[in-house]
């Protein structure tokens, strides 16, 4: 396949789908040189037709991924505003029939990958735009299991890297870090580095070894960039790097709480009750959901966007390898807590 539409909220398995297709055009540099990732929230026609036109640089396939275009057209739920769609403007619906266009006459040489963090429902105009014709696009949605398919998610997830998890300890591990499928996964790898793939991974080395700080520590840094105190907020990034947290989980997380800040912000306009919020957010706890509001509150709509667009701009230059993630994480929250 070489069209496909990826919704839902397990961010972890649609980028590990996405970067399986990264990986087939070879090596990582040429990979990175033949692939483009579009901002579907400014995203136009002739940006697409160029990416997606463009011939591949020694390789046989290029791989366009649009990320967040067709989410902007989802319904408000609960609330005042419930089955309220947002407006289709002229341009978008005019962009709608050229990416119809686009998805049936894609050259062969080019892999496109609209990738989506949520569901969509059925009243979403994707479906209208998409070509009739069968197996033209694939359409794949990757849910969160729920609480309770958690452990069991878990314990697959350590047999695919080669380990094994006690059930006991899965349970206990899924109630310490909760439905964060990114941070369970980090876990994972250092459980197993704990137990050296020697033995199977116990409900005590999940106490030695599991930090419950990193969401504290992510709020941290993300109440210190907006409340501007750059000191503070290379504090807390230096804090979760030294604790062992991935430079790109880093990212994705504060990328995840400004989405989250956003939604919130969102459906709290249009009068959705806190619950009905908890519930579409998927968030488990609700000391979690406490701060996440509190936290809303403390950032300008217009604030979170650049924010986001900033974030979507160096996952881009670190996923293609133009800079180091280290050194982009550093200048990204200098810039932002500035």
């Amino acid at each position: 396949e070489h069209r496909g539409i990826q919704t839902g909220e397990d961010e972890l398995t649609r980028s590990e789908e996405l970067l399986r297709h990264r990986a087939s055009l070879g090596d990582p540099t040429v990979a990175g040189l033949n692939t483009t990732v579009l901002d579907g929230r400014s995203l136009c026609h002739s940006d697409l037709v160029g990416a997606c036109a463009a011939m591949p640089f020694m390789a046989l396939k290029r791989v366009v991924i649009v990320e967040g275009f067709w989410s902007r057209f989802e319904s408000v739920e609960g609330g005042k505003g419930k089955g309220r769609a947002p407006k289709v403007s002229e341009a978008d619906q005019k962009l709608m029939v050229a990416i119809k266009e686009t998805l049936r006459t894609l050259p062969d040489t080019t892999d496109l990958f609209f990738s989506e963090s949520r569901a969509l429902k059925p009243s979403n105009p994707v479906f209208a735009a998409l070509p009739k014709e069968p197996g033209k696009v694939e359409t794949r949605q990757f849910t969160l299991p729920r609480p309770r398919e958690l452990a069991g998610w878990i314990e697959a997830r350590t047999k695919s890297k080669g380990g094994t998890i006690t059930s006991q300890a899965a349970e206990e591990l899924g109630r310490l870090v909760g439905g964060e499928l990114r941070q369970l996964d980090q876990e994972l790898d250092k459980l197993l580095a704990f137990v050296n793939y020697a033995r199977d991974v116990g409900i005590g080395d999940v106490h030695s070894v599991v930090s419950a700080s990193q969401p504290d520590d992510i709020f941290a840094l993300v109440d210190a960039i907006g409340m501007r105190q750059k000191p503070k907020a290379m504090q807390a990034l230096h804090s979760l790097l030294n604790a062992g947290a991935a430079p790109q989980y880093i990212l994705s997380m504060i990328e995840r709480q400004i989405r989250i800040l956003l939604q919130i912000k969102e459906m709290k306009a249009n009068g959705v009750s806190t619950a009905d919020i908890q519930q579409a957010l998927n968030i488990w706890h609700s000391w979690v959901m406490e701060k996440n509001i509190s936290q809303a509150q403390n950032f300008a709509q217009s604030a979170l966007l650049r924010f986001y667009s900033r974030l979507a701009d160096v996952e881009q230059e670190t996923k293609t390898g133009v800079m180091d993630e280290r050194l982009a994480l550093d200048l990204l929250v200098t810039e932002l807590a500035a």
